[in-house]
């Protein structure tokens, strides 16, 4: 089978390309430049490539990433609201721009170092919890999970560590990249202070009640749940709301931060719900493990989910993920 791999520059892609060619695949290698930022990665894909043997193509798609993945970026900050950019750019230019490199060079499936399992068109979580990369993935549609395939699924991440140093890889000792692939040292606010300076507006911030006490630097500083940049208080507060209209951030305690109901809008369905209300479990960050909840589907396009015991931090513009025993069932974006 000829299968086309997108290349990072780091570890994980380097060893899928090598696992799917021991296998006997065809592999061709392809590394997408998508901000500036990424130059050293494309170096480092370059040598995988030379490493491997194996044809290699550096598509330069920075405008193309700009206007996908970017600007919608910026733009959800400017809405107070806080996007997950990985969520976003899987479905709607990684996959799509890997599946159409595909096509053009006659390969039948797609590849990428990810930790997620695929079967006959269906999306898991990886065998190991702890990199289990569904979340992002999980707007994924149908069709493009039907060409995915992900050879890191059932592996830890120690033993791909081990054979990339058996197998010589050149970037087998690079350590992962936590960060936005497009904000330098994954500072956000410098970023979105450069790209989108209008938008910090100092305000009040205000408690639950309505009174002010203190001053923000902008919303863009602020998402639910944190505490910084909100002063000092007798009592430990954090954001608990991002007020648009108003121009100003309401703190409160901890208990204002939780919630057993979170409504999501644009779910994408990988299964058709069986019913308009069914069990299942959901996770509404990256981070956690799913939750029992109940999931409602209503007729306003919208799905409700009414976790058993209540949520902590549900940030409007993140994704809400609905598994049932390990399965991706649908994912929405955070409504309230």
């Amino acid at each position: 089978m000829k299968i086309a791999v997108a290349i990072s520059g780091g570890v994980d892609s380097a060893v899928s390309a090598k696992l799917l060619s021991e296998q006997g695949h065809d592999v061709v290698l392809c590394h997408f430049l998508m901000s500036d930022a990424g130059e050293k990665g494309a170096i480092d894909a370059r040598r995988v490539a030379e490493h491997l043997k194996r044809p290699f193509f550096l598509l330069d798609l920075r405008n193309e990433f700009e206007g996908c993945v970017v600007r919608p970026f910026i733009e959800e900050y400017l809405r107070a609201r806080t996007p997950n950019p990985c969520v976003n750019c899987n479905p709607n230019f990684k996959f799509k721009q890997l599946i159409a490199f595909a096509d053009k060079e006659g390969c039948d499936r797609v590849a990428t170092g990810h930790y997620a399992i695929v079967k006959e068109g269906r999306l898991f979580q990886a065998k190991n919890q702890k990199k289990d990369q569904s979340y992002f993935l999980s707007r994924l549609s149908a069709e493009q999970l039907k060409r995915i395939v992900f050879p890191l699924g059932g592996y830890a991440k120690e033993e791909v560590r081990k054979l990339a140093a058996d197998y010589g890889i050149p970037v087998a000792a690079k350590h992962d990249s936590q960060e936005i692939c497009f904000i330098p040292g994954d500072d956000y606010e410098a970023f979105l202070r450069e790209r989108a300076p209008e938008s910090f507006v100092p305000g009040d911030i205000l408690d639950t009640e309505g009174n002010v006490v203190g001053k923000h630097v902008g919303l863009p500083s602020y998402t639910i749940g944190q505490r910084k940049k909100i002063g000092a208080h007798l009592v430990r507060k954090y954001v608990v709301r991002i007020d648009k209209e108003n121009n100003s951030v309401v703190i409160g305690g901890n208990e204002d931060l939780e919630q057993k109901i979170v409504t999501l809008s644009d779910t994408r369905w990988l299964r058709n719900p069986e019913s308009d209300s069914f069990e299942a479990e959901a996770k509404i960050r990256s981070v956690s493990a799913p939750k029992k909840c109940l999931v409602r589907v209503l007729p306003n396009g919208l799905t409700e989910l009414e976790f058993a015991a209540p949520e902590r931090a549900a940030a409007k513009g993140q994704a809400g993920v609905i598994y049932r025993s390990g399965e991706v069932l649908g994912a929405g974006i955070i409504k309230g």
